[in-house]
């Protein structure tokens, strides 16, 4: 528990089970259906705009995030993964993160799920 000291205030991925994630999850791998051509473009649209999704291997609503994506544009996101390493824990501590998953663009930030018509209104795509 100590190496998530930073990160008490999580939602509720905090104590999810590992074991609790799809079988077909692995580490926040692969999403499990293909994507469309235009799921894949808002991927896209959301790296070039310099949107940030973070999360962790462990966290199903960060699972649940990537797989509305499907799997080539949950492959494009612009995911920053907070806790495998030492590198990636200090990136999400100096950025902040409480929760799983947060998207940051600029200024904005949003804490847990979004579909993705509220992730397009929000990013102003």
């Amino acid at each position: 528990m100590a190496r998530f000291g930073w990160a008490l205030p999580l939602l509720a991925c905090l104590w999810v089970a590992p074991l609790e994630m799809p079988a077909r999850a692995g580490n926040l791998g692969d999403a499990v259906s293909p994507s469309t051509a235009e799921q894949l473009k808002f991927a896209k649209a959301l790296k070039q705009a310099g949107a940030i999704f973070y999360g962790a291997w462990w966290c199903t609503h960060c699972f649940h995030q990537k797989n509305l994506f499907g799997t080539e544009a949950g492959r494009e996101l612009p995911y920053v993964e907070c806790d495998k390493d030492d590198a990636g824990r200090e990136r999400c501590k100096k950025a902040g993160i409480k929760a799983f998953p947060t998207w940051t663009l600029g200024d904005k930030r949003s804490e847990g799920v979004m579909k993705l018509k509220e992730l397009k209104v929000w990013a102003g795509l």
